[in-house]
């Protein structure tokens, strides 16, 4: 009877009514799960009592009854240890993510499919009729002709009516497929190639504990931003002249709009490098650089406004175009120097 209360059961409780009572409070009193202090002593008394109410039960166990009995009988030459509970098998599946998702962390939420018993016929792929039917297979007559001659009908094993039929629920399999919603806690700074462990989300076990569910990353191709390690790299188009000038630039960022110092240099392509900006460090590893690859761009079809400034902006540049534009005066100096209007 104390093993009964334990499990919270009735005296009579069946095999599969035991193991469902000790899965329940299997993954709320293992000490993987449960802190308590007493949650061993606790785990131990309710694998005690499992193993003691099943050996006591008379039944006829199927192949699948068998093969627990068989797994309870090991557990139960190696002890009663909390680490020899059955765990069900782990379940892997990759987890696809932007880049803002990777970079940032949060949560995502997966749909998994899992396959449970019919709750309808309780997994007996059956379900009893009403009243009799009969059957259509051998329009009532227990048998079925064949070359051999007459043969009793299965569908009915040979009475010719029938009192139970496949379960519309679960169409006779007595599985039924599921899709629940699982939160997934997204750590800051994930690589494709990493992997996610949550515990209990995989395949349940019929008296055990269910296993893990292993996510390996994968990163969706971003139009914006590409990875070179942890090195956040990403193409910027500039004003020519906002190059040659400096002041600040704005960058998009996975997390939000970054202000960034460009420093006075020359309009030609190169590249603005900030350490630790780029993707968050993980697992002891430190933060990659932020690289921005600036691309020039001059002003396309100016007005007569914007003419009118690059002129005397020009003439300027002219006037010391031996400082500004060396090129330019080693190029005329050699081939113009003989033009009528030269100095």
């Amino acid at each position: 009877m104390e093993a009964y209360d334990l499990l919270g059961l009735a005296p009579g409780a069946s095999a599969k009514e035991i193991k469902k009572a000790f899965r329940r409070l299997a993954m709320r009193w293992h000490p993987d799960r449960n802190a308590d202090p007493a949650a061993l002593e606790h785990f131990k008394a309710l694998r005690a009592a499992y193993e003691d109410l099943l050996a006591g039960l008379a039944v006829e166990a199927d192949d699948e009854d068998g093969a627990d009995q068989s797994d309870d009988a090991a557990a139960e030459d190696r002890g009663a240890d909390a680490d020899d509970i059955p765990r069900g098998a782990d379940r892997r599946q990759d987890l696809t993510l932007t880049i803002e998702e990777a970079y940032c962390g949060g949560e995502t939420t997966l749909k998994l499919e899992d396959e449970t018993e019919c709750a309808e016929c309780q997994g007996s792929g059956e379900e009893v009729l009403m009243h009799t039917r009969l059957c259509a297979h051998c329009h009532g007559t227990g048998r079925i002709r064949s070359k051999h001659g007459l043969l009793g009908c299965k569908h009915c094993a040979g009475r010719g009516y029938l009192t139970k039929h496949a379960c519309p629920a679960c169409a006779g399999s007595g599985r039924m497929r599921t899709v629940r919603p699982l939160v997934v806690p997204l750590p800051p700074g994930l690589l494709g190639g990493d992997e996610l462990r949550i515990a209990g989300a995989g395949e349940a076990h019929e008296a055990g504990l269910p296993g893990d569910l292993i996510l390996r990353v994968r990163l969706a191709r971003h139009a914006l931003y590409r990875l070179d390690g942890r090195n956040l790299l990403l193409s910027r188009p500039v004003s020519a002249l906002r190059m040659l000038i400096g002041g600040e630039l704005a960058i998009p960022m996975p997390g939000g709009t970054r202000m960034l110092k460009l420093a006075p240099g020359s309009a030609t392509a190169r590249d603005l490098r900030v350490a630790g900006a780029g993707f968050p460090g993980r697992g002891g590893q430190p933060a990659g650089d932020l690289i921005v690859q600036l691309a020039p761009v001059l002003p396309d079809a100016p007005d007569a406004e914007m003419r009118a400034l690059i002129a005397q902006l020009d003439t300027l540049v002219a006037a010391k175009h031996s400082r500004h534009l060396p090129d330019v005066a080693l190029w005329e100096a050699r081939w113009l120097h003989d033009r009528p209007d030269a100095p």
